[in-house]
């Protein structure tokens, strides 16, 4: 999680009783926003991929139910979503009305900053936390004219506070905000303390990378841009498949894990993450195959050495720019097969000049690009003429 801040502690037994482990914050009344737009029969997106919302058309509105806000939660806020102007139906304690379509964006995650690209709605944009690590061109672009204000304040590379003054200046219409359930670490609960309107957003819960980028839909509902979402992740979906199609029938699989020890702990994508199912759809078997967790597994070094000695292939040493560097940070890496062959995989192909890894951007909204990558690395014979986009090999030695 990205900050600390005090939060009353009468406030946190409210939330501990009746909203925990459920969202506690941004539930305070009516949000403002926009008008109606275009004929609300036609402009309507449904949910195929994603486990953890959920999007419903009422008479004149639509809600939208976050499932599960946070790893542990039963069930989250709603949100309904009425155009200005048109009554709102009467709402649960719960739920929130929000005014659509939304004028004014802060985002503090560039995780979805490709929401507003890919939906034409840039100038929608205000405000983000850390808008120098922001790969995508547009928006980067509207950072550095100083068109969009940075409200996040960090000495660590995670968002520790928000400029709270500055963030109230921008008047935004809706910020939007991940959780992890704790009032002293998200956003949400401060926001909520001084009245500011905020959605959650639970992409990272998803199991499948087609889960992940229909989150496309959530966003859109609050511009009224439901239609072209539904055809947006339609063609991820299709181009998705496609490539699946080509590792489908291999006899091969070759084993692979990743990540990389850090102060004493290992990161593994767990057995039922989005992760675990791009490397099957790959052609690859996960060597944690086995495991049910959809978050990170928190391994030893010693641990993984054990299971992926004689792992074929290694991706994701986040920290390792080459194969000097990853021996440098412990010799031992020198004995997995992995190292010893080079066959090792980093996602940082798309770095920009701050270090923002556009992996973790628009990587997040193009699974078929990035599912495409791994047939490269573990079967170049299918498509011998694929150019990395996010991938790239791990070389000997540092480029200086």
């Amino acid at each position: 999680m990205e900050r600390s801040l005090k939060w009353p502690a009468l406030l946190v037994a409210l939330a501990t009783v009746f909203f925990s482990p459920t969202h506690a914050a941004c539930f305070s009344g009516v949000v403002a926003g926009g008008a109606e737009t275009g004929d609300r029969n036609q402009n309507r997106a449904s949910v195929r991929y994603a486990q953890h919302f959920s999007l419903e058309y009422d008479a004149g509105y639509k809600v939208l139910r976050i499932l599960s806000p946070w790893r542990g939660a039963k069930a989250g806020p709603t949100y309904v979503l009425v155009p200005r102007g048109a009554p709102a139906p009467k709402t649960q304690w719960n739920e929130v009305v929000i005014r659509t379509p939304v004028r004014r964006m802060v985002m503090t995650s560039t995780v979805y900053i490709p929401y507003l690209s890919l939906l034409g709605l840039e100038d929608t944009l205000v405000g983000v936390t850390h808008g120098s690590l922001i790969s995508t061109p547009s928006i980067a672009k509207r950072y550095a004219e100083g068109k969009i204000a940075e409200i996040g304040n960090s000495s660590t590379g995670m968002t520790e506070t928000l400029n709270m003054e500055r963030l109230i200046s921008l008047q935004p219409d809706l910020i939007m905000v991940y959780g992890g359930g704790d009032p002293a670490t998200d956003f949400h609960f401060r926001l909520d303390e001084v009245g500011l309107p905020c959605v959650i957003n639970s992409e990272y819960m998803e199991s499948t990378p087609l889960g992940e980028a229909e989150w496309l839909k959530f966003a859109a509902a609050f511009f009224e841009k439901d239609a072209e979402a539904e055809q947006i992740v339609a063609g991820i979906a299709s181009r998705y498949e496609q490539e699946t199609a080509k590792a489908r029938s291999v006899k091969v699989r070759p084993t692979v894990f990743a990540g990389m020890d850090y102060r004493g702990v290992w990161y593994m994508p767990g057995g039922g993450s989005y992760v675990a199912k791009m490397l099957a759809d790959a052609g690859a078997r996960y060597l944690w195959d086995d495991d049910q967790s959809q978050g990170d597994m928190t391994l030893t070094l010693e641990a993984v050495m054990f299971s992926a000695r004689q792992a074929d292939f290694w991706l994701d040493p986040f920290f390792g720019k080459s194969l000097a560097e990853l021996a440098a940070f412990d010799n031992r890496y020198r004995l997995l097969r992995a190292f010893q062959e080079r066959h090792i995989y980093n996602n940082d192909l798309r770095l920009n000049p701050a270090g923002g890894n556009d992996f973790w951007e628009n990587g997040k909204m193009q699974p078929d690009v990035v599912l495409a990558d791994y047939i490269h690395i573990f079967h170049p014979e299918i498509e011998p003429g694929h150019k990395f986009v996010y991938y790239h090999q791990v070389p000997e030695e540092a480029a200086h």
